[in-house]
């Protein structure tokens, strides 16, 4: 029996330990700034308090009004983050008065998780827990910050400076961290950290909030107390921090005791007089104000949803499975791998990706006028903690963006033919005939897919190409994966019977882009030239106006960035036309930037393509090669490598 009760007696005790730790904290921290300072009697320290101005007092209740209005902006910024659809005034009400009661009676996780699930019904207990956890832990990542630039800007001690450095570093270095591994993960558990947007708001709001609080005990200071801002600013800062980690019922003792510490030589009279005159202020008085929120939490009335925003009215979203065929831009087909949708504002239509950092439009607006969606895009946009972007717009497009103050920026040229008129004459065409002639020599026939494509060896042929240019970039360009295929139109090279290359292109009712191009490593030159000559014999047959080679970079640097690809696509002497990068701000422009270098060359793992409902299971042209030719390629199996593929008899006679 007694082997039975040990578990529930140690867990009792582990319990009552956890509870009495802040309280003995608390305790010993009083005990150990009684015996730094000689405690004053209860009438020097009446009449100190007794000769406060009254616009002192005004102004103390003045700053501790700022701080607690930027506490429930913070608030806000966390429930954005966590898509609790509850991001409005009354939100923020209920955070300002969680936040005031947890602040004074202590144990911040538990009574602020307890105070914002009373306040606010449409809130689960879970969410309660997890936003009270996220306003802690980003608050405290948002006062290291503060605090290391503090200790830089008004050292007190020699030492501030180094360690001040120190935790501006490691901010920074956390920051870097969250953006090039937005989630991490924990077992089953996921934790998606805050948007770099997120963060610059959280650390403003929390700057605001620290320096009102620091204002209100600085303007009770009695007269004769010479400490200036700065040095106060800084001091409290880390008394904050103290009282925080303490989880001590008002920071009582944590934060005398740091004060105290970090001050010495002042009067310590004047200094606790203004102590306990703060206390009143900044902690007596907002939880006095809470609790009878408490009591009658009605007086904070929430909808589960916020108040609807005019902006976004007829805001809606679909699939990308739900892609139209009848649209002008055939590559927004990159939605179907990279997670992208379709979203609605009213009328207007677009291709839509949301990412940790940015709200990216690809392309031009399905349809619609673009400069009706600048707005509800960047209100889109805010409600994530995001950025609103356009990425690879026509000029057209970039102009009304600018005309509506937002940030413009060429970015790339897109490569573009007219398959109804192309044809390989005139010198402008000399080079793309040389390289057909050796594809000729060489023996490479180009054949449209058929309709059971020989999957197993276009994907060697995909990891030997991987292999040689080191991985497969992605969100913007497509990867290698059968249902995205099937949603293409698909071209096979073939030399001697062994499958050496393929391209896929998006397709749409007048316009075909190329995406994947998949050389053997060992194939011969023109390999590729003669896959997208065959490319456009077929969108001339099938009465396509407009073939897309898809965009190279066009900035300053770009031609030190993959000149061979430029080269290629300049063989077929197509009409460049500029494309552009739109963002609200040219802070948002540099954030979008970097965010998507980072999706482009770190893309996460390739997911299978959700195929729309009525998508074609055969293209046409590879149906009518498929039925005249039967059977599809079998793999070699004396052959390794992107040669393990041969092609029967039959399919190269054709």
């Amino acid at each position: 029996m007694q082997d039975i009760k040990l578990p529930g007696a140690a867990a009792l005790a582990l319990h009552v330990l956890r509870l009495s730790t802040p309280f003995a904290m608390a305790g010993l921290c009083l005990w150990a700034l009684s015996a730094r300072i000689v405690l004053p009697t209860a009438a020097d320290i009446g009449g100190l308090l007794g000769g406060l101005h009254l616009w002192q007092w005004l102004a103390a209740c003045g700053a501790t009004g700022i701080s607690f209005w930027a506490l429930g902006r913070y608030d806000s910024v966390a429930h954005r983050h966590l898509q609790t659809g509850l991001d409005g005034p009354e939100a923020r009400q209920a955070g300002m008065a969680a936040i005031a009661f947890s602040q004074l009676v202590g144990f911040g996780l538990l009574t602020g998780a307890y105070a914002r699930w009373r306040l606010v019904p449409g809130l689960t207990v879970m969410q309660a827990a997890q936003l009270t956890g996220l306003v802690g832990l980003t608050f405290m990542a948002a006062l290291a910050m503060i605090c290391g630039l503090a200790m830089v800007l008004f050292p007190v001690f020699a030492w501030f400076t180094p360690v001040g450095m120190l935790l501006v570093a490691a901010a920074l270095a956390g920051t870097l961290v969250s953006f090039l591994t937005p989630s991490l993960h924990l077992g089953t558990i996921t934790l998606r950290w805050p948007s770099i947007t997120a963060m610059a708001a959280l650390f403003g709001w929390a700057l605001i909030d620290v320096m009102a609080a620091g204002s209100a005990l600085w303007v009770l200071l009695p007269q004769g107390l010479d400490i200036s801002w700065s040095t106060l600013f800084v001091v409290y800062a880390m008394a904050l921090g103290a009282a925080i980690i303490s989880s001590a019922p008002g920071g009582t003792g944590p934060l005398e005791l740091t004060i105290f510490t970090l001050l010495p030589g002042h009067d310590s009279t004047g200094l606790l007089a203004a102590l306990l005159a703060f206390r009143l202020i900044y902690y007596a008085l907002p939880a006095a104000l809470s609790c009878a929120i408490m009591v009658m939490p009605h007086r904070l009335t929430i909808m589960r949803a916020p108040p609807i925003d005019p902006d976004l009215l007829g805001a809606r979203r679909s699939p990308a499975s739900l892609l139209p065929h009848q649209r002008s831009c055939a590559e927004i087909g990159i939605i179907h791998q990279n997670g992208g949708h379709v979203q609605a504002f009213g009328f207007n239509q677009l291709a839509l990706l949301d990412s940790p950092q940015i709200s990216v439009v690809l392309f031009d607006p399905l349809n619609g006028d673009m400069s009706e969606t600048l707005k509800p895009l960047r209100r889109y946009a805010h409600q994530r903690n995001a950025s609103a972007c356009f990425y690879k717009c026509s000029a057209r497009n970039a102009l009304a963006a600018r005309q509506a103050g937002w940030a413009v920026l060429r970015i790339a040229a897109e490569a573009v033919l007219y398959p109804q008129s192309f044809n390989e004459t005139g010198s402008s065409h000399r080079q793309l005939r040389r390289k057909l002639r050796q594809a000729e020599k060489s023996g490479i026939t180009v054949t449209p897919a058929p309709a059971q494509m020989p999957l197993a060896q276009m994907a060697a042929l995909d990891q030997a190409w991987q292999r040689r240019h080191r991985g497969a970039r992605g969100t913007t360009m497509g990867r290698f994966e059968a249902n995205y295929l099937a949603t293409q139109q698909v071209y096979l090279a073939w030399q001697e019977g062994h499958l050496i290359g393929f391209i896929s292109l998006h397709c749409c009712e007048t316009e075909w882009c190329l995406d994947l191009i998949r050389i053997c490593p060992k194939a011969p030159d023109g390999t590729g030239h003669a896959l997208l000559r065959a490319a456009i014999a077929g969108a001339k047959q099938e009465g396509i106006a407009q073939l897309s080679l898809a965009t190279v970079p066009d900035h300053r640097f770009a031609t030190r960035m993959d000149p061979g690809l430029r080269r290629f696509k300049a063989c077929f002497a197509p009409q460049w036309q500029p494309r552009y990068m739109a963002c609200p701000n040219w802070w948002g422009m540099v954030l979008a930037g970097f965010e998507m270098l980072r999706l482009i060359h770190r893309p996460g793992a390739v997911l299978p393509a959700v195929l729309p409902a009525t998508a074609r299971q055969v293209f046409s042209p590879a149906t009518a090669l498929a039925s005249s030719l039967g059977d599809s390629p079998q793999p070699d199996t004396t052959a390794t490598g992107c040669f393990a593929a041969r092609k029967p008899e039959q399919m190269r006679a054709s």
